[in-house]
């Protein structure tokens, strides 16, 4: 099971929803933010997690995404294998909390680990920058991978998603429609 923790201001989270039903596409997932727990079925593989009410965390494996600038260092983590997916221009901040985790940074810049090369209304080319190395061992070469989806995805969300396949083993889920 991989903990999915978002650290996000407030008036940013509805990109969580969107995040979340496109994990569910592929993935058994407990929702547990916003003081609600939903779990649909058993056995989940994903656990997605607002991180604003958490004061401590213990994770065996662990993506924590940061989309804003929270103050997360009053907050004691304990992930034995855990990667930051950052939202680049947060990334070079001097407020940007260090979580002592490797980072994957996400933008619109060819100096970001995952990037845009093209999006249109029903589809994107995702760069992969930087070799990638999932929970599992393998390795994500740099690349470039064509995405399709039904509604349109906000940037940085296509970015995400494609960062947590990427980290879970299952870039290969990507290839299609989200």
């Amino acid at each position: 099971m991989v903990a999915i923790l978002f650290a996000v201001e407030q008036q940013s989270r509805d990109w969580i929803h969107d995040v979340a039903r496109l994990l569910e596409k592929h993935f058994i997932t407990l929702r547990a933010f916003g003081g609600t727990l939903s779990v649909k079925k058993q056995n989940p593989s994903l656990i997605l997690c607002d991180m604003d009410g958490l004061e401590a965390i213990k994770a065996e494996k662990a993506i924590v995404i940061c989309k804003d600038i929270v103050p997360l260092s009053n907050r004691q983590l304990d992930i034995r294998h855990g990667v930051a997916v950052v939202d680049s221009s947060i990334y070079q901040s001097e407020s940007m909390p260090d979580l002592g985790l490797p980072a994957i940074t996400c933008g619109l810049h060819s100096r970001d680990t995952i990037t845009l090369t093209s999006i249109e209304e029903d589809s994107a080319v995702i760069g992969v920058q930087r070799a990638i190395e999932s929970f599992e061992g393998s390795l994500v070469e740099p690349q470039e991978i064509p995405v399709g989806f039904e509604k349109a995805i906000a940037p940085f969300t296509l970015l995400v998603v494609a960062a947590i396949y990427i980290l879970l083993g299952k870039c290969d889920l990507l290839k299609g429609k989200l």
